[in-house]
């Protein structure tokens, strides 16, 4: 009697087992379904997308993919480089001229140019100055640097690199969830049969249909500035170049450097003189005659005032005599 009574107990429990199990997955098919009701594109078979798509947000919330093992981790990222170039030449035509070239050979191009100094209505020296845009393959950009380099004067150098790696990934996953999510309502779209439901998918598929083409858009423009590094040079024109001393450690080198910036001063000075004289003689000579002109002029008149009489002349001795008449003043006894 015992042993039935354990036995019935036994099988009691089974079922109970059984009937909790059944329970749980009733309740995960219909959490599944609701999951599938918010995040996919039910078909009219009944059959739902797993992709994981927010009909809401529009994108799917995927993790890039890991990397396999043994392969280069610097290879797989995504690397924007942009880099900065100024430069000062004495030859500034041929310098601006051999920086086009180099880009060329380099295998890039130049994106934008500008310059700034000349006029063709203006005789007068102005230093140029020119900025250049330059689209340099991302393998070869150190190549374009080192020959940049090589033909001017390099004042300063810089180069920044932007790791888009994990938006470049993010994006091509929403794409692909994006094209997928196309491709569902397509097939519904071909088994609807009401008005409603065809214009309702019609307007989803023009959404996503945009998003793909703006996703598709941003992925292009990543490819092109990954590809292609950005360069901006800046170039001067200049009559000397400028030159960075170690600063000076001894009283000697000090003394050595202080005496040659005075002379380069003097010199300059010296310089700056004899341009001024040079520029403006033609205005010195032309006052200088109109005034021997003025001169010459008053002293021709006073001579013809004095011939004519009109200027009192004084005699030879007039002056010896006037100082001697001139009364002296008597001092007054002392007390």
């Amino acid at each position: 009697m015992r042993k039935r009574i354990i036995a019935a107990a036994a099988i009691l429990v089974a079922v109970a087992v059984a009937l909790a199990g059944c329970g749980a997955a009733v309740n995960q098919d219909t959490a599944a379904a609701e999951e599938s009701y918010f995040y996919g594109v039910n078909d009219w078979s009944g059959k739902s997308s797993t992709a994981g798509y927010d009909m809401q947000e529009g994108y799917a919330a995927e993790s890039p993919a890991e990397p396999e093992p043994g392969t280069s981790v610097a290879a797989d990222r995504k690397l924007i480089q942009t880099a900065w170039l100024e430069l000062e030449s004495r030859e500034y035509a041929k310098a601006l001229a051999a920086l086009e070239q180099m880009a060329a050979d380099c295998g890039g191009y130049i994106e934008s140019r500008s310059e700034q100094g000349s006029s063709l209505y203006n005789s007068r020296y102005n230093a140029r100055y020119a900025e250049l845009t330059a689209r340099i393959p991302a393998d070869r950009l150190e190549e374009a640097l080192t020959a940049a380099g090589g033909l001017c004067n390099v004042v300063s150098r810089s180069t920044d690199v932007a790791d888009v790696t994990e938006s470049y990934t993010d994006t091509e996953a929403r794409l692909e969830t994006l094209r997928l999510q196309e491709q569902r309502l397509l097939e519904i779209l071909s088994k609807a049969d009401k008005l409603s439901d065809v214009l309702e998918l019609e307007s989803r598929l023009s959404e996503v249909r945009y998003q793909i083409e703006s996703y598709e858009a941003s992925l292009r423009s990543m490819d092109s500035r990954i590809s292609y590094s950005t360069l901006h040079i800046t170039l001067q024109e200049v009559v000397e170049y400028s030159i960075v001393n170690d600063p000076p450690q001894t009283l000697g080198q000090r003394l050595s450097d202080g005496f040659a910036a005075s002379m380069k001063m003097v010199k300059n000075g010296a310089e700056n003189l004899l341009v001024w004289l040079v520029t403006f003689l033609p205005v010195i000579l032309l006052w200088a005659v109109v005034l021997a002109a003025v001169i010459w002029l008053a002293v021709r008149l006073l001579r013809r005032l004095k011939q004519n009489g009109k200027l009192p002349r004084r005699k030879k001795g007039q002056k010896k005599q006037e100082k001697e008449d001139k009364p002296v003043s008597q001092e007054e006894p002392k007390a």
